[in-house]
């Protein structure tokens, strides 16, 4: 299994890291220096990458290895993937020779390495790769390889540029591979690396095919893939299952990472962030994570949801405008001026999660999530309650989360904000749910999760409405001239949060009426 963490340095400071002294204090010696060419193979329907596997042919000097990657994942910028590799006589890989080496009867396996496969080997992308290798022993044993990978990713006439850093355990522990990171932030604006560089090349192949087909690019954004948990499953393991989960979708929406202009990204990072903060008060009773944490995932949070706010107001709240009215008022001005303000939001999103502070948190989490920092000073009961079974544990907080939903809702008709905080509640205890749906079933869940999310949904409606009404406030005193056109605007949002109030009672009622599953 191969480990190591990779992070993403801007060109400009190569310098610095190369001469840093962290890099001069642990290095066994000076760097040795190699340019690297590395072709990709797949099938033409993409069979490897399509069971999570990648395989590269690298030709450093004269000699020609084959690499075969399979199976693990990322966590934090820690890539942890079982590999093997041997020498090949040229730029062609042997698959027999790696079906040898893996020694595995897994669905993966049997397509992978089948004869059927192998015939159908063809080159995908390359990647051409001055690499630069330290052997470091850091301050508490463990032993690193260093790597700083400067060069390209090609696919015929594309290309993207590369300059990453690995640093990969040869021997100690991967805690150690998170605090050398740390160290080197405080000197160097780094960012986690989450895309591999096959990942990177695949994206070209893709992009290169859309545009022979003519086919417009869509959104690369990711939703969150199904838990499997099981009932006797212990809640320490269910809240590594759960959080790991949340981190996947923040991961693969990292609006830093790629398509920074993508709304449905932003949004899905978003989704993601709101899970793991709700998977924190799920599982807070026997899991607290510490106070400085929770403060940079809530200041994170922030500035995605400015601009999920006003993404919303210019694209879906001011959409829905009649369009009657909008020839008596210059409503196209105030949409213009809601997504310039949308814009300017999304690249600050942007701008701090691509900031050192961001990803100071993600390794701090991260170390925190791999060494169990929960279990620091904790008594014999803590370590009782972490090994209970999961199914008791659930139930009781799923009854936790109806009791607070049921407080909260008993004042919608009082304000805004009392709606607000029943909204929170319901989607809460809607994420709970979702978490929790392997334990009870699809067809027992189904029903109260149905009228659960309807009236999530329909409250989330309400509040967009009161959010609106907030970003026009602003809007107004920054657009004068749009004044008429905004009161217009304001004026009717605040009719449809009238009218909103029936629907939002009537869909109450069904979820009261709902019992939770079994």
């Amino acid at each position: 299994m191969e480990t190591e963490l990779k992070l993403l340095l801007a060109p400009e400071h190569t310098k610095a890291f190369i001469r840093h002294p962290l890099i001069k204090r642990y290095a066994r010696a000076a760097p040795r220096i190699k340019d690297q060419t590395g072709t990709y193979f797949d099938t033409p329907d993409l069979l490897l990458r399509q069971n999570e596997a990648g395989l590269r042919v690298r030709r450093t000097g004269n000699e020609y290895i084959q690499t075969l990657k399979a199976g693990g994942g990322v966590s934090g910028g820690l890539h942890q993937r079982n590999e093997w590799e041997s020498l090949v006589d040229g730029e062609q890989p042997d698959l027999p020779v790696l079906r040898e080496l893996a020694a595995s009867d897994e669905t993966w396996a049997r397509k992978v390495f089948s004869d059927k496969t192998a015939a159908q080997l063809t080159p995908i992308f390359s990647t051409h790769i001055q690499r630069m290798v330290w052997d470091l022993v850091l301050q508490d044993g463990s032993e690193v390889e260093c790597v700083i990978d400067q060069g390209t990713v090609e696919h015929r006439d594309l290309k993207v540029d590369v300059c990453e850093i690995e640093l990969e355990l040869k021997q100690g522990e991967a805690s150690a591979l998170f605090d050398f990171a740390l160290q080197l932030l405080q000197d160097l604006p780094l960012r986690i690396g989450i895309q591999s560089k096959a990942q990177r090349g695949y994206g070209l192949f893709h992009q290169a095919r859309r545009t022979q087909q003519g086919i417009a690019a869509t959104s690369s954004a990711s939703r969150a893939k199904p838990l499997q948990l099981t009932r006797k499953m212990p809640v320490e393991q269910a809240f590594l299952a759960v959080v790991n989960n949340c981190v996947e979708q923040i991961q693969a929406n990292d609006i830093a990472d790629q398509d920074s202009d993508d709304i449905e990204r932003l949004h899905q990072m978003r989704v993601g962030l709101r899970r793991l903060r709700s998977a924190f008060t799920l599982f807070d009773p026997v899991i607290t994570l510490p106070a400085s944490l929770a403060a940079e995932f809530e200041w994170v949070s922030q500035a995605i949801g400015n601009a999920r706010d006003w993404d919303v107001l210019a694209t879906q709240t001011l959409a829905a405008l009649p369009a009657h009215a909008i020839g008596a008022i210059d409503l196209e001005r105030v949409r213009h001026a809601a997504l310039v303000e949308a814009g300017k939001e999304h690249a600050l999103a942007v701008q701090a999660v691509a900031s050192p502070r961001y990803t100071a948190l993600v390794l701090q989490f991260s170390r925190w999530l791999l060494t169990a920092g929960w279990r620091d000073g904790l008594d014999a009961a803590g370590r009782e309650a972490l090994a209970q079974a999961l199914f008791r544990y659930a139930r009781q907080m799923l009854r936790r989360d109806e009791k607070r939903l049921n407080k909260r809702g008993a004042h919608l008709e009082e304000n805004d904000r009392a709606r607000h905080r029943t909204r929170i509640a319901a989607k809460k205890m809607r994420y709970d749910i979702e978490f929790f749906q392997a334990l009870y079933g699809e067809k027992s869940s189904r029903p109260y999760l149905k009228a659960l999310s309807r009236l999530q949904d329909q409250l989330g409606l309400q509040n967009d409405l009161v959010v609106a009404d907030a970003l026009l406030q602003q809007l107004q005193q920054k657009q004068v001239r749009l004044a008429p056109s905004i009161a217009y605007a304001r004026g009717f949002l605040a009719g449809q949060v009238k009218d909103g109030h029936e629907r939002m009672h009537r869909l109450w009622k069904k979820w009261k009426a709902q019992a939770l599953p079994q």
